[in-house]
């Protein structure tokens, strides 16, 4: 009889091995069930964060105004009181440098200045379509133009400082800044 103990106690040491050896199996698996758990709750609240980011915004002003890292106005978009809408860019020392714009008739066009901000050439269409271009000297004068004022009937024209210059391609909104 006491052999018979022996080996049911035996048994059961061996029984209570294999039952805490597989409650340690399952108490990784929970572990690791946790982490991929916690980990999919995570990539899907990123997800629709980023679904709810991602869709279209719009944002709505007569101007917008571009600044750089020292604060100092680099550029502007907007809407002028004649109705003109323009973007206007400038160098590092705020001079413009660049403006396109389309005038309240329709005409767009784009313009190019020098370092001191005086208009160098000018590339336009009038209200009713016809191309120009202008190139300016120094002091803002139309020196060289290029147009097609009527059809079939292209224009070349340049003009010295003795003469009096043709006009100007079209007067130019510039963008408020």
């Amino acid at each position: 009889m006491l052999m018979n103990m022996e080996q049911s106690q035996a048994a059961l040491v061996e029984h209570l091995k294999r039952l805490e050896r597989k409650q340690a199996e399952l108490q990784r698996t929970n572990r690791r069930l946790g982490s991929v758990i916690g980990a999919i709750i995570l990539v899907t609240g990123a997800l629709v964060l980023m679904g709810q980011t991602s869709q279209p915004q719009t944002l709505e002003a007569t101007e917008f105004v571009l600044r750089g890292s020292d604060g100092k106005v680099r550029g502007a978009m907007g809407v002028l009181p004649d109705g003109a809408v323009g973007l206007n860019l400038t160098d590092v020392k705020g001079q413009t440098r660049i403006t396109l714009d389309v005038e309240p008739d329709g005409s767009p066009g784009l313009d190019f200045y020098d370092p001191q901000g005086k208009l160098r050439a000018t590339l336009a269409l009038s209200s009713i379509g016809t191309p120009g271009f202008g190139l300016y000297d120094e002091t803002g004068k139309l020196r060289t133009s290029l147009d097609v004022p009527a059809v079939n009937t292209p224009g070349l024209a340049f003009t010295n400082k003795m003469a009096s210059p043709p006009g100007e391609l079209r007067n130019v909104p510039r963008a408020p800044i």
